[in-house]
């Protein structure tokens, strides 16, 4: 089984100020970073957010389920063979649209 975390956006509205699913994760799973990087201009601490980068890495704890405030973060478990072979069919779809 493969851990799958999902982030509702919607609630977590200010990554920068919390970052304590950042600090808590064992594995490190997590990066923050700007969701806009403009030439020339500093980035808005309201364009961050967190993201789940390294999710082969996650070991299914939980820490950051339980630690986050305000329950923006779920985690869920799929068979390999599952994941595998929804990735080959969304990426079979994405090949289409091209005409691949």
């Amino acid at each position: 089984m493969i851990a799958q975390i999902s982030i509702n956006y919607d609630l977590c509205k200010d990554p920068l100020g919390c970052r304590k699913c950042l600090s808590v994760c064992p594995s490190v799973v997590f990066v923050c970073g700007p969701t806009k990087v403009w030439k020339g201009r500093e980035s808005d601490p309201h364009e961050y957010k967190i993201i789940g980068r390294y999710f082969d890495k996650c070991s299914g704890c939980g820490d950051c389920v339980k630690v986050c405030p305000i329950d923006a973060i779920q985690l869920s478990f799929v068979d390999h063979d599952e994941l595998a072979q929804k990735y080959r069919e969304e990426r079979a779809a994405q090949l289409k649209e091209r005409n691949f």
